[in-house]
């Protein structure tokens, strides 16, 4: 990228960045006035006093600022820090919103990025290093990478208040990317400042000590937002790098990554950690992976209406079909409304091969999503992974390469 373009991507980031950073000040502001005016007067002299200390530097301002801090009375000083944390939160997400920004137009090739892309790294590899394709297909099919998740004592964010920035930062990533109508944007910055207010309003201080429970509820929730719908998204990027050199996808049976935990496991010399613990624990994760299958698998039914398929699924499809029948399906359909499942209640017909087997699959992960937390350990399937990517495998195999592929290898990939 030329010089003077690179300037004034960089010069946009930090308007971009400025401008979020102002808003969501101002925002937060008239909260604070809204709520407790005498502290937001004192912020405000604190706010200015420490500018104006930064840029002259000068013991005078410091002592002005240090005086005025001494004055605060004890219930004043909670107030005051307690805005200030806020305000270095909102400030910490129009940054994380700026990178993402940046991120987007370093992919779109307006600006250049101090990190490569998957697919610069191939190409590099390949035309630089001198390194075959076929290297660098093996190599990444014979490595995986295991990220382990652990829980530190000091680690006291509240899920309550992560979820309600990560509500911000996803408005603010909609105000810049978004065509907006006015009115769509006097909604949009009327939900930033709900979201500000209730952040504020939230006690930020846990007042129970977690249990090692509640610390892997804590790790499963980066899975349900995050880690089952972008680890898809990267090993599409990584298939789209390996196609441009000439390589085929990676094999389902590969997995580029796997996850761990300390939380709940470590029975190292921690006393809150028992053999109970660890079984509650891993109920848990259990739990919360076949409700993720099971999510997935319901939305597929929604999307996989084709009738063509090969005769191998025609058969499986008629099979299962024909034990749903035998089985009374009014009897089938008033089990699976009592499950609240969405839709799909009575046996489907095997001219929707694709759906007879999901249906199946529905049910299986049904019994223990919406059962005792013991069945966790009770079905031995759960506990043997091919009984449970195999279908999805199935499946794939018979759309790889058509329409209806993207969404069945999200849900094969996540398994």
């Amino acid at each position: 990228m030329d010089p003077p373009m690179l300037m004034q991507s960089n010069n946009r980031a930090k308007q971009l960045l400025r401008d979020d950073d102002s808003l969501l000040r101002q925002v937060f502001f008239n909260v604070l006035r809204h709520h407790h005016p005498n502290t937001a007067n004192k912020v405000d002299v604190i706010y200015a006093l420490s500018q104006a200390w930064c840029k002259s530097k000068d013991n005078g301002d410091f002592d002005l600022l240090e005086k005025y801090l001494d004055n605060l009375k004890p219930e004043e000083c909670i107030l005051v820090a307690s805005a200030f944390s806020h305000m270095l939160n909102l400030h910490n997400l129009t940054e994380e919103v700026a990178n993402t920004q940046t991120e987007r137009a370093g992919r779109m090739g307006e600006v250049t990025l101090p990190t490569r892309s998957t697919n610069k790294s191939f190409i590099n590899l390949t035309t630089q290093n001198g390194i075959a394709p076929e290297m660098v297909y093996k190599t990444l099919c014979s490595q995986t990478v295991e990220l382990v998740f652990t829980a530190h004592p000091t680690q006291a964010f509240r899920q309550s208040l992560l979820k309600k920035y990560a509500k911000v930062r996803h408005y603010l990533d909609e105000l810049h990317n978004k065509r907006m109508s006015p009115y769509e944007k006097i909604e949009l910055l009327e939900a930033i400042r709900a979201q500000v207010q209730a952040a504020w309003r939230t006690d930020e201080i846990r007042r129970q000590k977690p249990t090692p429970q509640d610390e892997m509820r804590h790790g499963v929730s980066y899975f349900q937002q995050t880690i089952m719908d972008m680890v898809p998204i990267f090993y599409r990027r990584v298939d789209t790098a390996l196609a441009n050199i000439g390589q085929p996808r990676t094999p389902l049976t590969h997995r580029l990554f796997e996850f761990g935990s300390w939380m709940g496991g470590d029975r190292d010399g921690n006393p809150n950690v028992t053999a109970t613990t660890t079984r509650d624990v891993v109920i848990l994760a259990r739990l919360e992976a076949v409700n993720a299958y099971f999510q997935a698998v319901e939305t597929l039914m929604f999307d996989l209406s084709m009738w063509r398929c090969s005769p191998e699924l025609k058969a499986l499809a008629t099979r299962l079909a024909a034990r749903a029948i035998a089985a009374d399906p009014n009897r089938i359909a008033d089990e699976r409304k009592k499950r609240n499942y969405a839709d799909f209640w009575m046996p489907i017909a095997t001219n929707e091969p694709f759906r007879v087997v999901l249906s199946h699959m529905r049910d299986r992960y049904g019994v223990v999503t919406r059962g005792h937390v013991g069945l966790a350990l009770c079905f031995p399937w759960l506990l043997v992974p091919i009984a449970i990517n195999e279908p999805i495998r199935e499946l794939h195999s018979h759309l790889r390469g058509s329409m209806g592929c993207q969404g069945i290898s999200k849900c094969a990939w996540s398994l």
